[in-house]
């Protein structure tokens, strides 16, 4: 009985091993097949958005420039206005005296000036026969100096008397819609009772809007490292666009005519001024639109599919596979969406293999089976 059992002992100890290797190869796993796409330049128009409000490119205040009342109002309220139409005109009775006053102030003073002359130069002819002293003389040229003088004053109180009587028709100084009027004929005026009426030019609007101070610092940035030439750059001038809602955009083009010398400590943010045509007149000064600032030219710009986005605590990542079909983790800033890519600011070169599919079924430093996404695209299709 005893030689049996030293039999089996061995052969059990074959039979456990065996098991033991076909477990062993059982428990191994294939290699994961993840589909991969490289990191690509497209060509793409730059084009970031913000919020603004519409305002008048002019909105002058309509004031009295004398006291008067009011004797006609010519203008119909939130009508066209032309620059130079009458629009208020006042009671002139009063200037019109005071005008003719200062008329007949004026003939006066010249009539004395021409006396006062004519009294020098007799003096003048006495003199070199002893019938008039140095004195008197010095006293007759002395009246023509006085009478000058008043001849002048009188001249300038004309000139401001005319001026006046021209303020009680008040002209349209620019050409747009008028506001409704704020006094009625009969009232009193004057420049203490503030604005009558305001105009604002209809032909151009401007939308002032803030941009932030790491935006302008990353436009700054890419058009140093691009050394362009003054031409160059003129051609990137971007093109402006505003918006109503996510799908009315507004027919015509604008462009900035204005930039702020300085970042306000307050917001981070500095004011930009773009001016937008407005021939219809359909714009209003206090709409707050969306302005849209896209770039003329396309840039090649690095962009990955959107698939291959993964996010955890430490942000944005994407797999990519490295020498030995191994993967690694690479952290990515992102830029915007540009349908079904996104824009790579950082993190990955032009080139890099990215997993676009089967992210979750890897892990750091594997070894993995890779399939092109474009074939992987052409199979389905051919299906």
């Amino acid at each position: 009985m005893k030689p049996m059992k030293m039999i089996k002992t061995p052969l059990i100890i074959i039979a456990l091993l065996s098991l033991l290797a076909c477990g062993q190869q059982k428990r191994e796993k294939p290699q994961v097949e993840v589909v991969v796409k490289s990191a690509e330049q497209y060509p793409y128009q730059v084009r970031n958005t913000f919020v603004g409000r519409l305002t008048a490119s002019s909105d002058v205040e309509i004031q009295a420039r004398v006291k008067a009342r009011i004797t006609k109002i010519n203008f119909k309220e939130g009508s066209n206005v032309e620059l130079g139409d009458v629009l208020i005109e006042l009671n002139d009775k009063e200037l019109q005296a005071e005008y003719k006053q200062v008329k007949a102030e004026v003939a006066k003073s010249e009539s004395a000036l021409k006396i006062a002359r004519k009294n020098y130069n007799r003096g003048q002819e006495l003199k070199p026969d002893g019938y008039i002293s140095d004195s008197e003389l010095d006293a007759l040229e002395d009246k023509v100096a006085e009478s000058n003088a008043a001849v002048e004053a009188a001249y300038a109180k004309l000139d401001s008397a005319e001026v006046n009587l021209s303020y009680t028709r008040i002209l349209a100084p620019i050409s747009g819609k008028i506001d409704r009027s704020k006094f009625s004929v009969g009232d009193l005026v004057s420049p203490e009772v503030g604005s009558l009426t305001t105009i604002v030019s209809i032909n151009t609007m401007e939308v002032p809007f803030q941009i932030s101070e790491s935006t302008y610092w990353k436009m700054v940035r890419k058009l140093q490292k691009a050394h362009l030439s003054k031409d160059e750059m003129a051609a990137l001038k971007p093109t402006i666009l505003i918006a109503f809602d996510k799908t009315d955009i507004y027919e015509h083009q604008g462009q900035i005519d204005f930039v702020s010398n300085r970042v306000n400590p307050e917001t981070g943010s500095m004011e930009v001024r773009a001016t937008i045509p407005n021939p219809q007149g359909i714009l209003k000064p206090g709409q707050y639109v969306t302005v849209i600032v896209k770039s003329k030219a396309s840039v090649d710009t690095l962009m990955i599919p959107q698939t291959a986005v993964q996010s955890d605590q430490q942000g944005d990542y994407v797999m990519t596979v490295v020498e030995g079909n191994k993967v690694m983790r690479n952290n990515v800033n992102l830029g915007k969406r540009v349908d079904l890519l996104v824009i790579v600011e950082q993190g990955l070169k032009l080139g890099d293999v990215v997993v676009v599919r089967g992210v979750q079924k890897i892990r750091q430093g594997q070894e993995v089976k890779t399939k092109s996404a474009d074939q992987s695209s052409q199979n389905s299709s051919d299906s």
